[in-house]
């Protein structure tokens, strides 16, 4: 059983200029498949710039049993593409999805991109073991948890497992992507990702989060979380690091170990992170020592431009709040990028003017 692990060609959004990021989730993936002696490779044809005819050529030398990519909504004509790719130049390979679009979408993903296999849906660290282990043995899909998948012209849908101890996951397999490619201009250059916690104890209406990683907030080892930053930093030369959490300051000793491993460990690094104003208020006692361990920008998810709408999305948050945050973050030189919704059902042009 041998695993390739695609990132597609993907059209670049505008909006963040120009930037090419590491598929995360994959190296996630493929440091778990490794743990278990299932060989792996990654492809990420977006970073090395291949197109649909590279990537064909790619996946066909490739020669793997399985292959595996993960589906954003924004991106779901370029994984529709790919697909298509993958199956002419794999035909006997089991083509299997994960992600947030098509976990909650599995009928409409099966019906529409027939090139698929097999849906994993949630969090796939186990889950993607427990196929691989099933499909080299010849095995039925009945026993993997957390899939769907066609049989007899109806969709299955295995039941889920159980959340997982993050704390006992391995680190991500940085050496199995091209990390010299990863790039940000915006954040400087040289950048990385690195996830220190999954899901979000909050259940803003509009967030698809907290139902996807479904247990709530989980932290990784903080431990680990260093170690990667000293990897990807002293190793790899990423300057730059993104905090890809859902909310990565939910709690205040998590944000603390992370910070003084950094400058235990003399790591030279930036970062950033999307967080909660009310929980920056609420710790705001840490701004020094996020400032002195490399904190550069805040994303604030500030959604509305008023209490009553903010209400509706059920955000938990009041301008008095946000104006509050964003003061503290002014007054520790740490950029604030404030994220706002617009198109709500309740939106007006006074909404939109409203500051």
């Amino acid at each position: 059983m041998r695993i390739l692990l695609v990132e597609p060609p993907k059209t670049p959004w505008e909006m963040m200029g120009d930037v090419v990021a590491p598929p995360l989730g994959l190296a996630q993936l493929a440091g778990c498949l490794e743990e278990a002696k299932i060989p792996v490779d990654i492809l990420d044809a977006n970073a090395l710039e291949l197109g649909l005819k590279g990537l064909e050529e790619a996946i066909a030398h490739a020669n793997a049993d399985l292959i595996g990519m993960t589906v954003f909504t924004p991106y779901v004509p370029d994984v529709a593409r790919a697909l298509r790719v993958a199956r002419r130049a794999a035909p006997e390979a089991a083509i299997v999805l994960g992600g947030p679009h098509v976990t909650f979408t599995v009928e409409e993903t099966l019906e529409t991109m027939p090139e698929t296999d097999i849906i994993v849906r949630g969090e796939g660290d186990q889950i993607i073991v427990d196929l691989a282990r099933a499909l080299d043995a010849g095995d039925g899909l009945e026993e993997v948890p957390g899939i769907s998948y066609r049989r007899n012209g109806e969709i299955v849908e295995n039941p889920a497992p159980p959340p997982l101890d993050l704390t006992q996951l391995p680190l991500p397999a940085f050496h199995l992507m091209p990390m010299d490619r990863y790039h940000f201009a915006s954040l400087g250059g040289p950048f990385a990702t690195v996830v220190a916690s999954r899901g979000c104890p909050f259940q803003c209406s509009f967030c698809s989060e907290w139902p996807f990683w479904r247990a709530g907030w989980r932290p990784y080892d903080p431990e680990a979380i260093v170690e990667q930053l000293d990897i990807l930093v002293n190793r790899y030369g990423r300057k730059n690091i993104w905090f890809g959490d859902d909310c990565f300051n939910v709690n205040r000793d998590h944000v603390v170990a992370i910070c003084e491993g950094i400058l235990q460990r003399e790591i030279d690094v930036n970062w950033y992170y999307q967080g909660r104003a009310d929980l920056l208020v609420k710790h705001k006692d840490l701004l020094p020592l996020m400032r002195r361990s490399g904190n550069r920008m805040v994303q604030l998810g500030i959604e509305a431009s008023n209490d009553e709408q903010r209400d509706e999305l059920n955000k938990q948050l009041s301008t008095e709040t946000v104006e509050e945050a964003v003061r503290l973050l002014r007054e520790h030189d740490i950029v604030c990028q404030g994220m706002q919704i617009v198109g709500l059902p309740s939106d007006s042009p006074r909404t939109m003017e409203q500051k």
